[in-house]
């Protein structure tokens, strides 16, 4: 959904561009990056409880920006998600088993982070909230989930099931 609307932004701004190009009027295209700049060496990551976490959850747009050391499963990692993406059940705090984890939840971040991570792996990741995210569902509805941009992930022990 949102990347849509950045694509959509972009042809906007080379239509602009060109349409000024031609009329002699000098204007340059900003620099566009998919990814969003990778926070500073010395950024510092807070640890939660169960309970921030799900006040986080519960409105991830009024979090964003705020970084978090945060646990999970992964629930989705396919080509339905892209290299990109993943799908995963989050929590503040390590769980045992992985259905105790109670939020669903979309991580995204580079390519090389996410290219030895499977479904059902168990991580910890550091993260930037980026905010709330609405998708379609593989039966066609919508939901929506805390959007999280991975700075770090680690693969800890596969899940028990």
């Amino acid at each position: 959904m949102k990347y849509r609307v950045i694509t959509a932004g972009i042809g906007i701004l080379a239509v602009l561009g060109l349409i000024l190009a031609t009329s002699g009027t000098a204007f340059a295209l900003p620099t566009v990056s998919a990814q969003a700049p990778r926070p500073a060496p010395t950024a510092e990551y807070e640890n939660l409880t169960a309970r921030e976490w799900a006040l986080i959850a519960k409105d991830p747009d009024a979090h964003t920006g705020e970084r978090y050391v945060v646990y999970g499963v992964v629930t989705q990692s396919d080509s339905a998600t892209g290299t990109e993406i993943l799908r995963a059940n989050v929590d503040g705090i390590r769980h045992v088993d992985a259905y105790e984890y109670p939020t669903n939840t979309v991580l995204t971040g580079d390519a090389s982070a996410f290219a030895k991570i499977v479904e059902d792996d168990s991580f910890t990741a550091k993260v930037e909230v980026s905010g709330s995210l609405t998708y379609e569902t593989q039966i066609g509805g919508e939901t929506t989930a805390p959007e999280l941009q991975v700075d770090s992930i680690t693969v800890t022990v596969p899940a028990s099931r």
